[in-house]
């Protein structure tokens, strides 16, 4: 009798590899056909990204990407870990979620505050988070409760998933803005918390991908809030697709469950250390929970619309809510029914229930009745949401057609999309574009209004600029953010009084408005009240110990004032946290050429120039430096530097002048002096400089000249007339000039 030969079991497939694919022993061979490589799905997934994304790269820092990025300290120095980990209440975007900070460091290294480097990193996160998109999806639908559903169309499902979500416009706003790449980072934790527990469902070392599940996990709590629903959506997804239900789930995988819940304490940890993210999340903040809730209702639906038919994309809705139940009662029957119907899904069709879960569970922290004060709505909200939609709409198509039609109508689909997503990338492309679109949309955002109106002062146009904060002003006249603005406006026309008055303003309004205390600070400076400045900027780096601007102001005013030694300590603070500053270097080399420290001087306008070489500024300040050093040809050169920098800078030339005069290097000194006062005739020191040199050349006459054009137009010129006394008495003893004048240096 002879013995059977036992049956060989192949590993289960989860990859659309060019093999065939073997189920259970007990259950009949399925052979899949040769689907396209993975290889090429990923570069399709790649390339459609980047089409879609190749003028997103141009846009300026906006909105809350000032506060996270320009004005937050704690991404100065990639090194302070413990600051880059724990950033400001202020940072918007950023405070509370270490990791976002964490990437925007590493942006700031290295590239400082060029916005070109931000938006390649965002689309580079974007393609990572599509990549394991889709590896999740085809994870998913290989998964043994999906086999022979789909026989061999998984690839073409995932990557059709895939590709009309990533280049889908209504995600524009989470990677064109860069701090919204909190979106991208928390959605690429999200997607591999449930990529590394599907591997574990089938794979050997179960330990280990429950161990990479729960440090994805743990990471995503510490970028976006959001993640706090992983861990039920992960139970969700485990009932719906492996388990059958959640006790098996949880019989089964209770180690893997025990450790994502325990990464909640992460999230309180950071939310208990960011004060209800700087009192603009929850109760109290001027938002009824009962108004914000029926806002969402309408919010919610709206999402949806924009999902089908993304049209009137809006960059900011503002802080509009709904004021009454009638107004959204439509879309609290469609809200109410979309939950009726996820419920009976649940309960009769769990995949097609976990697409609903998926869709509301992901939106409830922030679309829900928890107020978030600042922004009642937002289009960035939708991104991990996005998923399930088009998931249905993908998955109901290939049910009813062939792969060949389905892929060909979804790639038909995904051009009109990415097409969509190009043109709304130009909206981007400038702040004032993308201002002008949103009041164009919301023309009762009093906000945009605001920022519009900061956009055309960059862009030198003061007066319209005004104009625009009137406007914001007329929907919310105590907003204190639009008196500072005119403020800072009316300073860089010159209005100082006025802009004092509308600093006054914005702190009768908000008392502790640390922007509106440096700028009235600023204006004192401008007004020759030093003093009283120096207090303000005192006050506003007690509300805000990490405000560098402040610091670095202070610094500047004391170094005025002549308390040398304080501007010293506070400007060395700036730099030690800071040290891509180069203003704050240039500063602190002035100040400490001051005190006498010429060494320690030459060293920071060495940095300043690193980081600003073309500063006429640093370059005269250096060549000073030098100068006192006794590095004289050093010093030319830098002065030589500033002339072909700024071709009619005066006092460069007149410093030359004085150098080639100590070195004997009359003729020099004269062709110094002359271009000086070529473009200065007035200039009473070079008129006594050249003088002294015409004197030693011994052309007298023309010394006299010079020092009475000195006395001329600076009649109260001590040196000139010693000079000029002494030049007369010589003559009148002999006839001729023995002595030497010193000139000023």
């Amino acid at each position: 009798m002879t013995r059977k030969k036992p049956r060989r079991l192949s590993a289960p497939v989860v990859s659309c590899a060019n093999h065939a694919a073997v189920e259970d022993p007990t259950e009949e061979r399925v052979v899949i056909s040769r689907p396209a490589p993975l290889i090429l799905c990923r570069l399709l997934i790649i390339l459609a990204a980047i089409v879609a994304y190749h003028n997103s790269f141009s846009g300026p820092f906006v909105f809350d990407d000032i506060p996270a990025i320009t004005d937050n300290s704690s991404i100065r120095n990639l090194w302070s870990i413990g600051r880059v980990l724990s950033p400001p209440l202020t940072s918007t975007g950023a405070a509370g979620r270490p990791v976002v900070n964490l990437s925007l460091a590493i942006n700031y290294a290295l590239g400082g505050t060029d916005p070109v480097g931000y938006h390649v990193v965002n689309l580079f996160l974007h393609v990572m988070v599509a990549l394991v998109l889709f590896s999740t999806l085809l994870l998913t639908l290989r998964l043994r409760s999906m086999r022979g559903l789909f026989a061999t169309r998984e690839c073409h499902i995932a990557l059709a998933i895939t590709l009309l979500w990533t280049v889908h416009p209504l995600l524009t706003n989470s990677i064109t803005s860069v701090i919204h790449r909190s979106e991208l980072i928390v959605g690429f934790f999200y997607l591999a918390t449930f990529y590394c527990v599907i591997r574990s469902f089938t794979a050997t070392a179960t330990i280990l991908w429950y161990g990479c599940s729960i440090a994805a996990c743990l990471l995503g709590m510490a970028s976006k809030e959001v993640m706090v629903t992983a861990p039920v959506m992960v139970l969700l997804f485990d009932r719906a697709f492996e388990a059958g239900s959640v006790r098996k789930a949880l019989a089964r995988r209770w180690p893997l469950y025990c450790g994502l819940a325990s990464t909640w304490l992460v999230l309180l940890l950071l939310m208990a250390g960011n004060n209800g993210r700087d009192n603009t999340v929850g109760f109290g903040h001027g938002v009824e929970w009962w108004q914000y809730g029926l806002t969402q209702c309408g919010a919610i639906v709206h999402y949806l619309g924009l999902a089908f038919w993304p049209g009137a994309l809006v960059f900011d809705y503002g802080t509009e809510v709904v004021g009454g139940f009638v107004i959204v009662l439509p879309q609290i029957v469609l809200l109410t029914a979309l939950l009726a119907a996820t419920a009976y899904a649940t309960l009769l069709h769990p995949k097609l229930g976990f697409s609903g879960w998926w869709f509301l569970g992901i939106l409830a922290p922030t679309s829900s009745i928890v107020p978030i004060a600042t922004q009642t709505m937002s289009e960035h909200r939708m991104y991990l949401p996005l998923i399930s939609i088009v998931a249905v709409v993908v998955v109901g198509l290939f049910s009813r057609v062939n792969k060949r039609t389905g892929f060909g109508a979804v790639v038909l689909v995904a051009t009109i999309l990415g097409w969509r997503t190009v043109r709304r990338n130009r909206d981007h492309a400038s702040a004032y574009s993308l201002w002008s679109d949103t009041i164009s949309k919301r023309p009762g955002n009093g906000r945009a209004y605001n920022h519009l109106g900061n956009a055309l002062d960059e862009m030198g146009y003061a007066s319209e600029a005004l104009g625009q904060y009137e406007q914001a002003l007329r929907f919310r006249p105590d907003s204190a953010m639009a008196w500072h603005n005119r403020g800072e406006t009316m300073l860089k026309m010159g209005r100082v009084s006025e802009a004092i008055e509308e600093f006054d303003r914005a702190l009768r309004i908000n008392p502790d408005y640390v922007k509106a205390l440096k700028g009235k600070g600023d204006a004192l400076m401008k007004a020759g009240q030093g003093n009283e400045a120096i207090s303000l900027y005192e006050e506003a780096l007690k509300l805000e110990p990490d405000d560098l601007g402040a610091a670095f102001n202070l610094g500047s005013a004391l170094l005025v004032a002549g308390r040398v030694l304080e501007s010293i300590e506070r400007l060395e603070t700036v730099v030690r946290i800071d040290p891509h500053d180069g203003d704050a270097h240039n500063n602190l080399g002035s100040a400490l050429l001051q005190a006498g420290q010429v060494e320690p001087a030459i060293s920071h306008f060495e940095r300043a120039l690193r980081l600003e070489p073309d500063s006429v500024n640093v370059h005269c300040n250096y060549a000073k430096a030098l100068q006192q050093a006794g590095r004289m040809t050093d010093a030319i050169g830098e002065y030589r530097k500033v002339i072909v920098l700024r071709p009619d800078h005066v006092l460069a030339y007149f410093s030359l002048g004085n150098i080639y005069a100590r070195l004997g290097q009359l003729a020099q000194a004269v062709a110094a002096y002359e271009t000086a006062l070529k473009y200065r005739p007035e200039y009473a020191e070079a008129h006594n400089n050249y003088g002294t040199v015409l004197r030693r050349l011994g052309r007298i006459e023309e010394a006299r000249k010079h020092y009475l054009m000195a006395l001329q137009n600076r009649p109260d010129y001590l040196q000139a007339r010693e000079n000029l006394d002494d030049l007369l008495k010589a003559k009148a003893v002999g006839g001729q000039d023995r002595a030497v004048a010193k000139p000023d240096p």
